[in-house]
């Protein structure tokens, strides 16, 4: 039997995760999921409410114990006929006789903020808390915070992080299987294919592998963190790393492939090679990447190669003649 095109066999995973959330704050990944089941129909926005109402009307909770607490995903929350609803009330109040735990509902956990650059160019915004992100085109985070912690899921995309600095609460950073803490600085992110490339700018950074002991590395202003076969602390160029906010790549003998990766990430455009010979040239220098004019004439002035516009993007060829 199918309600709004959905089964009634996710209902018991939404039962597990409401009686979980009334005890104690969700995961990230729980949240995330009971978000996604709420969403699917009406009726399992009701069956939650109703949970939750349930439980703590069991609990000798009246509805004149909660409080409204905002918005949530940008939307009013309101209350139900004066009921108790399922994840914007927080419980308060309660009498000393009730021996339950008081409940704090979803409420308590942080609420989910998606960021998504446009397919177009990147995204400049600032964060619930304060801190300044640029997503790189097609980029997108997920950003949760409450009163303990900020959290952000690195989703796709390259980003810049400029933190503000609140000792309370610090900044996690998940992405390809790394997680990095800080408490105010300012670093990039590049999920290169080839490996994970962190570097920072101020502050300090700690990057540890998730699911691995130990405490990670440590990173000072300068330095960069670079994954892969053999995870490395390196000295780096670190504002070279974060040039792409202002329209700018910059490479140090960096091979070819290494640079159509970072062209296509940022402007959308493949480049495809000739012949294995033209991918593994190194290029050195600055690409302007505000029209696909200004890095190709970039990388023809400076490599020994023509770029012709084919229906994919561009093919990589040896130029024949040297140019005038």
């Amino acid at each position: 039997m199918i309600d709004g095109g959905f089964g009634y066999g996710d209902d018991e995973e939404l039962d597990r995760l409401v009686a979980r959330g009334l005890h104690a704050p969700l995961s990230p990944s729980d949240a995330a999921r009971l978000d996604a089941l709420v969403a699917q129909s009406p009726r399992h926005a009701a069956r939650a409410d109703a949970l939750a109402e349930t439980w703590m009307l069991s609990s000798a909770l009246s509805a004149g114990a909660v409080r409204q607490v905002g918005r949530v995903d940008g939307a009013p929350t309101g209350l139900r006929d004066g009921a108790l609803t399922r994840r914007w009330l927080v419980a308060a109040g309660v009498a000393g006789a009730v021996a339950a735990p008081t409940a704090v509902w979803v409420s308590t956990r942080p609420k989910l903020d998606i960021y998504q650059s446009p397919s177009d160019g990147p995204l400049r915004a600032t964060l619930a808390d304060g801190s300044q992100i640029v997503l790189s085109r097609g980029g997108r985070i997920e950003v949760r915070m409450n009163g303990d912690g900020r959290h952000v899921r690195q989703l796709a995309g390259e980003a810049f992080y400029a933190v503000a600095k609140d000792r309370a609460r610090p900044f996690e950073v998940a992405v390809a299987d790394h997680r990095l803490t800080v408490l105010g600085t300012q670093f990039n992110v590049d999920p290169d294919p080839t490996g994970l490339r962190v570097d920072l700018i101020e502050g300090a950074l700690r990057v540890e592998t998730i699911g691995q002991p130990g405490g990670g590395v440590v990173l000072a202003p300068g330095q960069g963190f670079r994954a892969g076969q053999r995870p490395a602390v390196i000295a780096a160029d670190v504002s070279a790393a974060a040039a792409w906010i202002d329209g700018r790549l910059v490479f140090d003998d960096a091979p070819l492939t290494q640079v159509a990766s970072s062209l296509n990430r940022q402007t959308g455009q493949t480049l495809s090679f000739a012949d294995p010979e033209v991918s593994s040239l190194r290029f050195s220098g600055v690409l302007r990447i505000d029209t696909s004019a200004d890095w190709r004439e970039g990388l023809e002035a400076v490599l020994p190669v023509q770029l012709t516009r084919i229906q994919t993007g561009y093919r990589v060829s040896r130029r024949k003649s040297l140019r005038p």
